[in-house]
Formats: structure tokens, C-alpha cells, sequence
């Protein structure tokens, strides 16, 4: 494996997201992984992970099985993720673990004729509240906490300079998951007081993720702001 020195000096030449990816690409092959994938952690309202791909050198049909199959919803590493900002890893041996018996043996074969037996998960954060993560997946065995930590490391410097990429690149200020939600009931054409009683908060702090929603988007009002939203693929 490169020295870490070395790692780190090709992350800090990165000038492009082409390049950027090119080193996750060979960051997951320097720990036995078979690929990569960066994503904007997606809602408990979405059922598609394809969407929330910010970059990844999977191959594309393995993401649209994944989504046909709808194994978004249950997945216990996402709602994991939602809840907890500390590295996630996975085996397929946990496959039964929170995900509804029906669903077990269809990922079961699903993870299995793409051999992937193992992932790891870190969540990160960048500027305007983004919440995202960044997942190796591979056939491998699960990485200890020496080598969680050292690829650690690569993965917290490798967003860091992703999120200067989109600031450097003028791109839309990100969503939180919680504006994302309100925003979602709002497309649903709920009113505050109804998006508050569903989703258990009060209709000021809705009012509030609305507004820091319009002002992060640029918007004038709620339709204006759905409308965009949904133009930007924010929701569906």
C-alpha cells in the first residue's frame, strides 16, 4: 500500500471531480474493495438510492437492480446512517439483521451475484449542513479498527476537497435531510400545521426548515421553491 504522505499529496493535486473520483477509485482498490460510491444520505421518505449518487465507479446497472428490487427502504445501513454520525460497516452474513424476512434471501442473491460480501460506510459533512457518505464496497474480509481508521483518514480528506470542488464550481447549496423531508410534504401539498403533526415537530421550526430551504435555493415563495426543488432532482 502507498504511504500515507503519498496518498495525501495526490489528494491535495485534485482538480477536477474526473480526478477525484480516480482516487477513490484507487483508494478502494489499495484496501481490497471493488468500488466506491459517494452519496447524499437519502430520506426515510425515498425509495431510489440512484439519485442520491454523488460519484461512483459501480457499474450503473448494479445501482438500478438495487433500486428495482426496492432495497432502499429497509436497509438497515441507511437508517443507521440517518441516525448516527460514526463509521458503519456490513457483511452479508448481517443480511437478516432488521430487514423484513421477505426481503433477506432477495438481497441475499442480489449482494452475492454482484460479489460484494463486505462494505464500509463514513458519514461526512460539508459546508451549508450536507450530510453525505462514502462507501467502499467489495469481497473481502470486514476491515479492522486499524484499517477503519487509517482509510478513515483518506475518506475525510477526500470530501473535504470534493466540497471545495462545488464551491469553487458555484454549485446549489445542499438540502439537509430534514429540510428535504419538509420539503417533500410541502410537494405533497400538506400545509405547515400537517407537516409539523407528521413529521412531529412544531410549525415553527417547519416554518424555519422552509426558510432556510427558499434562502439556500434562492426562491421567492413555497410553489417557487418546490418547483426547483423538484427540477434539481431534490425530491420526486
Amino acid at each position: 500500500m502507498k504511504g500515507h504522505s503519498t496518498l495525501i499529496t495526490s489528494l491535495n493535486a485534485i482538480r477536477t471531480e474526473t480526478e477525484l473520483s480516480g482516487f477513490l477509485r484507487e483508494l478502494a482498490a489499495e484496501f481490497s474493495f471493488k468500488g466506491f460510491m459517494v452519496i447524499d444520505i437519502p430520506t426515510a421518505l425515498e425509495e431510489k438510492l440512484s439519485p442520491r449518487i454523488v460519484l461512483s465507479d459501480l457499474p450503473a446497472g448494479f445501482l438500478k437492480e438495487y433500486d428495482t428490487l426496492g432495497l432502499l427502504k429497509n436497509s438497515p445501513i441507511f437508517a443507521g446512517l440517518r441516525r448516527s454520525t460514526a463509521p458503519m460497516s456490513w457483511s452479508i452474513d448481517k443480511i437478516g439483521v432488521n430487514r423484513p424476512p421477505s426481503e433477506v434471501s432477495l438481497a441475499r442473491e442480489f449482494f452475492t451475484r454482484h460479489s460484494i460480501s463486505t462494505s464500509v460506510y463514513y458519514p461526512v459533512h460539508g459546508p451549508n449542513g450536507r450530510r453525505a457518505v462514502i462507501g467502499f464496497l467489495g469481497n473481502r474480509q470486514a476491515p479492522g479498527h486499524t484499517e477503519m481508521g487509517e482509510l478513515g483518514i483518506f475518506v475525510m480528506h477526500s470530501y473535504d476537497v470534493y466540497s471545495k470542488l462545488k464551491s469553487d464550481m458555484g454549485g446549489e447549496p445542499a438540502l439537509t435531510a430534514r429540510e428535504l423531508e419538509v420539503l417533500h410534504w410541502a410537494a405533497c401539498g400538506k400545509t405547515s400545521g400537517e407537516i409539523a403533526e407528521i413529521v412531529s415537530l412544531s410549525d415553527h421550526t417547519v416554518n424555519s426548515y422552509m426558510n432556510n430551504a427558499m434562502r439556500k435555493l434562492d426562491c421567492v415563495n413555497r410553489t417557487h421553491l418546490v418547483a426547483k426543488a423538484l427540477r434539481l432532482h431534490l425530491i420526486s
